[in-house]
């Protein structure tokens, strides 16, 4: 067996729509990694540099893509699910 699938979500504490992803990933056997951008500069950089302008989160990178906000029925078309 392969190792999972990787998606990073950068953050912020308490923000509803970042635990949904964070979920919404989790449940499909992904390794998430959480980015709280409130805890580094480094970390709003990192972010910055992937979504240039991103003014809300999530910001969702996922192989060589990155989506900002959540849209759970993009993702779910995105990894080939029928609703």
């Amino acid at each position: 067996m392969g190792a999972p699938q990787a998606v990073t979500i950068f953050k912020t504490p308490g923000c509803g729509r970042c635990r949904a992803a964070k979920e919404f990933f989790g449940a499909r056997g992904f390794a998430v990694e959480g980015v709280d951008v409130t805890a580094s500069i480094s970390a709003k950089r990192r972010m910055a540099r992937l979504a240039p302008g991103a003014r809300v989160v999530p910001v969702i990178a996922y192989d060589d893509e990155v989506e900002v906000g959540w849209r759970p029925d993009y993702w779910k078309k995105r990894l080939g699910e029928t609703t």
